[in-house]
């Protein structure tokens, strides 16, 4: 490491004296340092540490090389040997006394690795080797100071747990919101300013999947209308044939506007289609009543299959592997031949306790294997079919050959 100065600004919480500053990518791939005998001497411990880096750095890098306008948050990073010094800079501005600013100077022996942050100091060196002219984009940094002593060690572990500990993945709620790449995302928020079935109160955003018993207005809940726009993506662009981490990464860049365009249209055609097949989406679109979901979501008779949204879903998702094989509107008028009601036959115990009129929330696999095997069993594989049977036949506790008998006399 060369001599070098670097504008920092300089701050403390809890005990630690910290600075912050910007690097270019060129200076996090020269100077900072995979994570070694820092935070701990056991060779076993060190080798764990390493293990957490993970293949998601080049998730990173494709990232940086594909989406022109990438950003990051701050990397944390641990300063230890040579004798960094700082020089404070104040001045005054319209009378007022502005220290905390200065220069950090780094001698050259000092030596850099991330507390938080390590798969993003491997996505940016991938990067660079790929594409040098990134070498003077920046990145803020954290820097904090480090000593190879059992207490310093001891402090900078404690730091990295937190940072990690409390970390906290993106809520698919704000995902839903707020992600300008996923195409489903961007999609769906153009659906709900757009459609009319998702006007207003009539899509519930909460935290949860579910619908409290007091709404009876909504017809589905956010997270759960993004999840069936999901499955309809992975027909409308893989044929419903692609794993669940291509799928992901696809999601990470943001595609042409023709293309979100193009899949927009396929949304709000599949959702007229829905309300003209299915009456009682249009009854709910024309109630102009304070409860229009009443009739199809309450506790005497359960409602429709479409107003729950642990129904919903396996719904649209059975479509969807039907649809792998045959047209979208001719499935959707077949398949508005089924009974709906959740307190039927069909769907008691599956989605419906009948003794304490409330639903069933574990059985959505069944739900969509049902519908299915209803429209064409051979949709569905050798093994698909016997864990239908066996999950059947645990839920209305009979053999599952009688479970196969009985599911096979469901017919359209």
């Amino acid at each position: 490491m060369n001599k070098m100065n670097i504008p920092a600004l300089r701050g403390e919480i809890g005990g630690t004296i910290y600075y912050t500053s910007n690097l270019k990518f060129s200076q996090i791939a020269n100077l900072v340092k995979r994570i070694d005998n820092e935070l701990h001497t056991s060779l076993s411990l060190k080798d764990e540490i390493q293990r957490a880096l993970s293949d998601n750095y080049i998730k990173i890098k494709q990232y940086i090389l594909t989406q022109s306008d990438h950003f990051f948050n701050a990397l944390v990073l641990a300063v230890y040997d040579g004798q960094p010094e700082w020089t404070e800079i104040r001045y005054e501005l319209n009378d007022e006394m502005f220290s905390d600013v200065g220069i950090l100077h780094f001698n050259g022996n000092e030596k850099i690795f991330p507390v938080d942050g390590q798969h993003r100091v491997e996505g940016i060196k991938a990067a660079l080797k790929e594409n040098p002219d990134l070498s003077d984009e920046t990145i803020a940094v954290i820097l904090i100071g480090h000593k190879s002593t059992p207490e310093g060690m001891e402090k900078s572990r404690r730091i990295f747990s937190t940072l990690n500990r409390y970390a906290k993945p993106v809520r698919l709620g704000d995902i839903i919101a707020l992600d300008e790449d996923d195409i489903v995302a961007i999609t769906t928020r153009i659906q709900l300013e757009e459609n009319s079935l998702f006007e207003g109160a009539r899509i519930k955003s909460s935290n949860s999947k579910s619908i409290p018993a007091s709404d009876q207005i909504a017809f589905t809940t956010l997270m759960t209308l993004y999840d069936c726009h999901l499955e309809l993506f992975k027909l409308y662009k893989f044929n419903g044939n692609v794993s669940a981490n291509k799928l992901k990464d696809y999601q990470r860049i943001r595609p042409e506007e023709n293309e979100i365009s193009n899949f927009n249209a396929y949304l709000a055609e599949f959702w007229n289609k829905m309300v003209l097949y299915f009456p009682e989406l249009s009854q709910y679109l024309k109630d102009k009543s304070v409860s229009p979901a009443a009739r199809y979501r309450n506790s005497e008779n359960g409602g429709s299959l479409l107003f729950r949204p642990v129904a919903l879903l396996p719904f649209v998702s059975a479509i969807m592997k039907i649809g792998e094989k045959y047209n979208i509107e001719e499935i959707l008028r077949n398949i508005s031949k089924i009974n709906r009601c959740i307190s039927s036959p069909l769907w008691e115990k599956i989605i419906w306790n009948p003794a304490t009129r409330k639903m069933i929330m574990r059985n959505q696999s069944v739900v969509k294997g049902i519908l299915i095997h209803m429209y064409d069993s051979e949709l569905l594989s050798s093994k698909d079919k016997e864990v239908l049977y066996s999950k059947y036949a645990l839920i209305h506790n009979i053999t599952e050959l009688q479970a196969k008998d009985r599911i096979n006399k469901l017919t359209l």
